[in-house]
């Protein structure tokens, strides 16, 4: 007979194990939260009442859940809030904001996960549990708590931005940020993968798979649609004007892409004519998931308002600002438990507009191209600078590759020491006049931001090192060197 005694070490308790499938019920988060195609003939174009009805009984809901995370508890009570004092979305001003710093300090306060989430290392054996981060360009990253209903409903919502795109199933849609830690390749692969019928091109960014090689990929395996930053796309342009690659031979339908301060189209319609099809634009964040979406219209982007309850602030007083100035972004995730997100400042500045029937049969509010991030705001002799308000300027020049960086220093001694920014520029070749080009976009600069800049000309791919451009998700465009003393 064989020996049937454990092995040594070996755990014999019979745990129950939290399987994923089981963990949502997959009918009933269909229903609340539509995938396409049914998202355009339910939430997606709901009557005002209706949605606001919607809404104010998920918010009350997420409230609820709240109350129980200290996070929330100890900040709401010290504004004199008491459970049931929000009765209604009407109320939700009584609610004190917060931004990405306080995450950080409830993260530090209670390690390593903070007290902002419902639950704590204790009940990751109940619940199927997801790490991802967010930030993180000096010590620890910013983590966030994903469970299924969170990973399911971002996928939700990028699949509809997708199916609006023009991406239907069957279509092979090659995803240029990482499915690492950072959670929007995922939010992608989700979407694409579960709630789409498409298939999924994992290839990360260029740290992983370098650009030449997603090129050859996409060629190969019949890439017919991506999911990519703006930055990045270029920068595949680029790369494939030195292989002398035809992206036009790749038959793009579509693109999914992050434009950031497109304001004038110049990004986007290089863009579309070097790649042969249409690029859209999209907002969203880690925390609360693809927020806005274009559609085929590209008349400014859907908000996923079933999902996701919009406010604005003013910049420097975070005052509540009308519906349809510029602001501040303030975002109330409506399906997020693990962790609530009530009332989030993401300072990213937009503006946003009314809800309209659009011409893509959705009838949602919508939001603006993104305007530039308040927390890389900087005061340039009295006037608000964002970085990303160059791209404008650097794209629009042919004699550039389009990419840049802001730098910021302390010019001077005592008295007359002032704070001064330097936008560095990559010019296309060695046989553009750096002098020339400095003085044309010293000029447009100055237009654009409202006060004058310096401009320092550097040879094409010398930015990339501290852009992070290739190699990370997000781009930086700000380098500020004031706190070094440089």
């Amino acid at each position: 007979m064989a020996d049937r005694s454990p092995t040594p070490g070996a755990d014999t308790t019979m745990a129950a194990i939290p399987y994923y499938w089981k963990a949502v019920d997959w009918d009933a988060l269909m229903r609340d939260y539509p995938p396409p195609p049914a998202y355009a003939a339910t939430t997606g174009r709901m009557s005002a009442d209706a949605l606001r009805a919607l809404q104010n009984r998920r918010f009350l809901a997420r409230v609820a859940e709240a109350w129980s995370a200290p996070f929330y508890r100890r900040r709401w009570s010290a504004a004199g809030l008491e459970p049931g004092d929000i009765k209604s979305l009407d109320d939700i001003a009584k609610i004190p904001s917060f931004t990405s710093d306080d995450l950080k300090d409830a993260i530090a306060a209670a390690p390593p996960f903070g007290d902002h989430h419902p639950i704590g290392r204790d009940g990751f054996a109940r619940t199927p549990i997801k790490i991802q981060t967010s930030g993180g360009t000096t010590g620890l990253p910013r983590v966030t708590l994903f469970d299924p209903v969170a990973i399911e409903v971002q996928g939700i919502q990028t699949a509809r931005a997708l199916y609006a795109q023009g991406a239907r199933p069957g279509d092979i849609i090659q995803i240029t940020y990482t499915t690492a830690l950072p959670n929007a390749g995922w939010c992608a692969h989700d979407g694409i993968h579960h709630w789409l019928g498409a298939t999924p091109l994992t290839t990360g960014s260029g740290a992983v798979t370098p650009s030449e090689r997603q090129l050859e990929y996409a060629k190969a395996w019949g890439t017919n649609a991506w999911f990519a930053r703006g930055e990045y796309l270029a920068r595949l342009v680029e790369v494939a004007r030195q292989m002398k690659f035809d992206l036009h031979g790749l038959g793009t339908k579509h693109i999914h892409s992050f434009l950031g301060s497109d304001i004038e189209g110049h990004l986007r319609r290089q863009l579309e004519e070097a790649w042969g099809a249409p690029v859209y634009d999209n907002y969203g964040s880690h925390e609360v998931g693809l927020i806005a979406f274009e559609c085929e219209a590209q008349d400014r982007k859907h908000i996923n308002e079933d999902t996701v309850h919009i406010e604005f602030a003013d910049v420097d007083t975070g005052a509540a600002l009308d519906w349809g100035a510029r602001g501040n972004l303030v975002a109330t995730s409506l399906h997020r438990g693990m962790p609530p997100i009530i009332r989030y400042n993401m300072r990213d500045c937009l503006i946003g507009s009314a809800r309209a029937r659009c011409a893509c049969g959705l009838e949602t509010r919508k939001l603006s191209t993104f305007l530039g991030r308040s927390d890389e705001m900087v005061k340039l002799r009295g006037t608000n600078v964002y970085p990303l308000a160059c791209q404008s300027a650097v794209v629009e020049d042919e004699r550039t590759t389009g990419e840049y960086l802001c730098v910021m220093r302390h010019v001077g001694e005592g008295m007359a020491r002032r704070e001064e920014m330097t936008v560095r520029v990559e010019r296309r070749s060695t046989a553009v006049d750096a002098g020339a080009l400095a003085d044309d976009l010293r000029n447009a600069l100055h237009h654009d931001l409202g006060v004058r800049v310096d401009v320092e000309v550097v040879e094409a791919d010398t930015l990339a090192e501290l852009t992070g451009l290739g190699r990370q998700n997000k781009v930086k465009r700000l380098l500020d060197l004031r706190k070094s003393g440089a």
